[in-house]
């Protein structure tokens, strides 16, 4: 049960955050001005062979090729009044639900997501623009699994998963109320570790599109754009954090599995340098308290235990750049670290690099707050970080005039 009340709160931390980040300014504006529209969307794409069950090391001795999706979105199009609009080229956000079917399965259930998204223009002509697209968000109806399910371990074993989908396409106006999108999308699925199984799911396919706008198509606003007057920050967070790990171990000549949650707990702090409207770049440190690192167990009597460890143990720094695309009060921020400072564990591989991928909330003038999602090796979810932090931003240079 706390692993759907997580799941479900995750999902409320993306919709509420999203809702700020794209409504909320100095002034106030009623989105129910905002012309709407509703986007129907169809897939028909590959799975990405990132583990041996999607390899064919599964049940049906045959590896998960194709697959098939279905989406209908519902947009809010911007205009321009607010400056952000703007820079962004009048993007069109909102939520959306998503239902993937894949080919020859009987392991993976009949899932569907409900995420909260936003799709901007690279460029804009009179009739058609290219576009990118993020969006954010949970995925349910999982066939659920344990960690060792005869003989196999499977790529997802809850019920619930998070949803990350990047995509890029292109519209094209058709007519007066209706436009085609045609693009191409990467979906990636998996729970952070909260629950084993946790190898995840990704998938890649293009896109096509029906787009219907009610009422009439926004008129955009241009405004005059104020010079960005460059702005230094400096920032610390807190990010507490739990990992599942499992375990084999072999019981009466039987195969079996167990696992066992870690806390995980990280310090981090950076200096950025927001160089425009839209654009920030930075880097930090990391330190943090990892249990689930390089984790043992020891055999007594029955099923395993917990290896003792130490502090210096589970202690690790790393370093990382940082790129943050700013959209008002949000910022969707990557981070590739690299540690500097771990134990070393004999016989055990472990990850020399991470990567972070989440979003970022400034409340009030000086505190945030955050999800994101920690992997390794660029495909794997490591685990999902809540963090809570302090911002101090100030625009003074020290260069001589």
């Amino acid at each position: 049960m706390k692993f759907y009340f997580r799941k479900i709160f995750i999902l409320i931390c993306l919709l509420v955050i999203s809702k700020l980040a794209f409504t909320s300014d100095t002034l106030v504006v009623d989105s129910s001005k905002y012309p709407k529209s509703i986007h129907l969307n169809y897939q028909f794409g590959k799975v990405i062979h990132t583990h041996a069950f999607v390899k064919g090391e599964n049940p049906n001795n045959e590896p998960y090729n194709l697959f098939q999706a279905f989406s209908v979105q519902y947009g809010i199009r911007t205009n321009g009044k607010k400056l952000w609009q703007q820079l962004y080229g009048y993007p069109v956000w909102g939520v959306g639900l998503f239902h993937i079917r894949f080919f020859n399965d009987t392991e993976f259930g009949k899932p569907f997501a409900v995420y909260s998204y936003i799709n901007a223009p690279f460029n804009r002509w009179d009739n058609w623009s290219i576009n990118y697209e993020v969006g954010f968000g949970l995925s349910f109806n999982w066939k659920s699994h344990e960690l060792l399910e005869n003989g196999y371990y499977y790529p997802i074993g809850s019920n619930l998963t998070v949803f990350i989908d990047f995509g890029i396409n292109s519209t094209i106006r058709l007519a007066r109320n209706i436009d085609l999108n045609v693009g191409i999308n990467y979906t990636h699925f998996s729970n952070g570790a909260v629950k084993l199984p946790n190898l995840g799911v990704n998938v890649f396919a293009p896109r096509i599109g029906i787009q219907y706008i009610f009422n009439e198509r926004p008129k955009y606003i241009e405004q005059t754009v104020p010079k960005y007057i460059k702005e230094w920050e400096w920032l610390i967070t807190a990010s507490p954090s739990i990992r599942q790990v499992g375990f084999g171990y072999v019981d009466n000549n039987d195969t079996l599995a167990i696992a066992f949650n870690y806390g995980v707990f990280t310090v981090s702090t950076g200096v950025n340098r927001q160089i425009s409207h839209m654009i920030k770049f930075g880097g930090g440190i990391d330190f943090s308290y990892n249990e689930a690192y390089a984790a043992k167990v020891i055999m007594k009597d029955g099923p395993p235990e917990k290896a003792p460890y130490s502090f210096k143990d589970k202690f690790l720094i790393g370093i990382f750049p940082s790129f943050e695309l700013v959209i008002n009060n949000l910022t969707i921020l990557t981070q590739p670290g690299f540690y500097i400072y771990r134990q070393k564990v004999e016989n055990v591989e472990t990850p020399t690099t991470y990567q972070r991928i989440g979003i970022r909330y400034y409340l009030l003038k000086h505190f945030v707050a955050g999800v994101n999602i920690r992997a390794y090796n660029f495909s794997q979810a490591d685990f999902v970080e809540f963090n809570f932090g302090y911002s101090l931003r100030w625009k003074k240079t020290y260069r001589k005039k």
